[in-house]
């Protein structure tokens, strides 16, 4: 679909403003957005330039909301952009200001967008709109000039016009946050030399340091490689100015509408009663994305602001240094110990601030275990619940009744640091035992064991309807594995009417003989995968296999891919006394695999029953092509293959060289905390078992000569 503007305005009663013409000539009712058909489209559009500030709230909401929902563009998104340019090039129209951010995002601007499909034509319909907005570079409204510098980069084919007219308004334009859109509209319009100049001259010229920091912020984004010496230096400088001068004045309080918008704009007014230096809180979060995957400039940036004296400063450099080390790879130890800095005599938000970070980067916060430690001694052992957090060791849950364990105590634990036991047996000795505690003792595994005698012991006395407790407390001791053995009867005992869960906590914490009565009654449970991994535990504890193998052979060969892969998963640990269930492994490789756990776990599973490595190898390696969440447990089931993991070898060091952790592919400002994208622990634990068969790969590359002057084979050809 192609929506071209009307040449003769139409006009609008009582408002002496021509737009809209033609506009209910469109076949709305034959489009559809987010909600249904497309037929409140119109009255959207006509609300968004409405003089009641109330109406065009509400026009902004519903085309974000529907026409526009979570950036989605629809057909009728297309045929609205045209109205929409048109009224944001209407001369003195109110709301052009949000009028133009909608055009920006429905263009792409800032996204990647598709080659095809409705997005890509509101992009091309944008590319085309340049001539019609360029006048507004000097429209009187400083939030209409803000929001057209937004725009503009999405004006590509005119785009040496553009560019010119973007760069002749910088060094005249009076609002330095204007100044500052325009900036980063320049980077965005290219990297040619006059954009260059133009940056480099506002990074030492301009009078604003904010300015001053988005053109050097710019030409780092888009600058070489290599960071050229004394960036980090100056930026940090200008940064510190920022922090320095004025805020600028404050935007008119939007209007309040019982809308997202309405509930959103709300929050972000009292973000900035209670945030310090609001108008400044992505600043360095901006500057730290501009460095990409220069990981050790960025480092050094956000270890400088870390330093800062400037309280707000160095709160906002916590969270930039979060997503670092959420997303990228390297060595965070100098950053991490600076994080654990902010615990000492500071603010108490920054205190949090960096007391939550550090308690969900696992192993990573090991550096800041001294900080942990000194800020837990003088913390409270119970605090109150408030949304901005606490640092006591336990905080009431208004949701669940509990009490959830704070987060100096889960940084220290998961850092697996020893110093954490005498906390963790305080927080075993309260009633109730804290939410997810064995979460925490995880962090610990054996370290723990001296901590067993007392969770048998609050076994011993949890009421009838302590059910949670006695889960929690059975957990643990699984997560302290086979130093838990003693507590066998404990478990035997609190898990009575779960078979199922006792069993399977018994076998992780080494149990043999207590486990068998409660495996076999499992073997007719109808759930096939519980009698399947009954079946597989029997099957190590007793041998026999006469038993087992129906039950194993019968989840199989389940149509239900969640239990055959369960069942798989069972039987590579029975290595070559399995070799029955090999033609049943075998039918699961043809099967189709939509989050490939099936092919993986049958694959390694033929590999300890036949001992041939070559197939799985190649189902390894068709798994990892397909899905980035497997790619941790591939690289573990390749350290068990040694040197016969060499076919695997040319994809584990691609992965190696990406500065990136595993799961992240995109990178952009949006992203923020890079939301589901987290697993740090996991690409620590996957860098450790590819470095392993790297090394066992290597060690065969590597062999000289032999004595007799042969060669020998070669089997890592990466």
């Amino acid at each position: 679909m192609s929506i071209t503007p009307s040449a003769g305005l139409g006009s609008r009663p009582g408002t002496g403003w021509t737009v809209f013409s033609g506009l209910d000539e469109i076949d709305w009712a034959g489009m559809k957005h987010a909600y249904g058909p497309a037929t409140d489209v119109p009255d959207l559009l006509r609300g968004l330039v409405s003089p009641d500030p109330v109406v065009r709230e509400r026009a902004l909401d519903g085309m974000e909301g529907a026409v526009h929902h979570q950036l989605d563009v629809y057909d009728c998104t297309v045929a609205a952009l045209p109205f929409l340019l048109e009224a944001a090039a209407t001369p003195g129209l109110p709301g052009r200001a949000g009028v133009l951010g909608l055009v920006a995002s429905i263009g792409g601007v800032g996204w990647e967008v598709p080659s095809t499909g409705p997005a890509a034509e509101a992009a091309r319909t944008l590319a085309a709109a340049g001539p019609g907005l360029l006048s507004l570079l000097a429209d009187p409204d400083r939030e209409v000039r803000r929001a057209v510098a937004g725009a503009l980069p999405g004006c590509r084919d005119d785009l040496a016009r553009v560019t010119s007219a973007v760069l002749a308004r910088l060094p005249v334009e009076s609002d330095a946050e204007v100044q500052v859109a325009l900036v980063e509209a320049a980077g965005m319009l290219g990297t040619d030399g006059e954009i260059s100049a133009a940056l480099e001259s506002m990074a030492v010229g301009a009078r604003s340091a904010r300015v001053r920091v988005a053109a050097l912020t710019e030409r780092v984004r888009i600058g070489p490689a290599q960071v050229p010496a004394g960036v980090v230096t100056a930026l940090t400088a200008a940064v510190e100015a920022a922090y320095a001068e004025e805020p600028p004045p404050p935007r008119p309080d939007p209007v309040s509408t019982e809308t997202l918008r309405g509930m959103l704009h709300q929050r972000a007014l009292s973000y900035e009663n209670s945030e310090p230096a609001p108008h400044l809180d992505r600043l360095v979060t901006d500057v730290s994305w501009a460095f990409g995957d220069r990981v050790a400039a960025r480092s050094a940036f956000i270890a400088a602001q870390l330093r800062a004296a400037d309280w707000a400063q160095r709160y906002h450099a916590v969270f930039a240094a979060q997503t670092l080390l959420f997303g990228w790879r390297g060595d965070h130890r100098e950053l991490v110990s600076l994080i654990g800095d902010q615990l000492d005599d500071s603010p108490p938000r920054l205190r949090m601030r960096a007391a939550t970070t550090l308690s969900i980067i696992g192993e990573l916060a090991a550096p800041a275990a001294d900080a942990l430690v000194a800020c837990l001694e003088s913390a409270p052992r119970t605090g109150e619940y408030t949304p901005a957090g606490s640092l006591a060791w336990t905080v009431p849950n208004p949701y669940n009744g509990g009490g959830d364990v704070g987060p100096l105590i889960r940084a220290l634990c998961h850092s697996g640091d020893s110093r954490a036991l005498p906390v963790l047996r305080w927080l075993l000795e309260q009633d109730p035992v804290p939410n997810h505690l064995n979460g925490h003792i995880a962090g610990l595994g054996s370290q723990a064991a001296e901590l067993v005698p007392l969770i048998r012991q609050r076994l011993r006395d949890l009421g009838a309807n302590d059910d949670q407790a006695r889960e929690t407390l059975c957990r643990s001791l699984a997560e302290i594995g086979p130093a838990a053995v003693e507590a066998a009867p404990e478990v035997l005992a609190a898990l009575e009417s779960d078979p199922a869960q006792a069993a399977s906590i018994l076998t992780k914490i080494g149990a043999g003989a207590e486990a068998v009565p409660l495996l076999r009654p499992l073997l007719k449970n109808p759930d096939d995968g519980i009698a399947a991994r009954a079946a597989t535990a029997l099957w190590q504890l007793d041998k026999d296999a006469e038993t087992a193998l129906p039950v194993i052979l019968r989840a199989l060969r389940k149509d239900d891919n969640f239990t055959a892969s369960a069942a798989a998963a069972g039987v590579r640990d029975l290595g070559p006394a399995a070799a029955a269930t090999i033609p049943a492994l075998r039918a699961l490789l043809d099967r189709a695999d939509e989050y490939r756990w099936l092919h993986q776990n049958a694959a390694t599973a033929l590999w300890r029953i036949t001992g041939d490595p070559e197939p799985v190898v190649a189902v390894l390696q068709s798994v990892w092509t397909r899905s980035r969440r497997r790619w941790p447990g591939i690289a573990r089931d390749l350290t068990e293959l040694g040197s016969a993991a060499a076919p695997a070898a040319p994809l584990l060091r691609e992965a190696l060289a990406s500065p990136r952790r595993y799961l992240v592919e995109r990178v952009a400002k949006s992203d923020d905390g890079l939301a589901n994208d987290v697993d740090i622990v996991g690409d620590e634990a996957f860098q450790r078992d590819a470095r392993t068969v790297l090394a066992s790969v290597d060690v065969i590359r590597q062999e000289d000569d032999l004595p007799d002057g042969s060669r020998k084979t070669q089997l890592g050809g990466a």
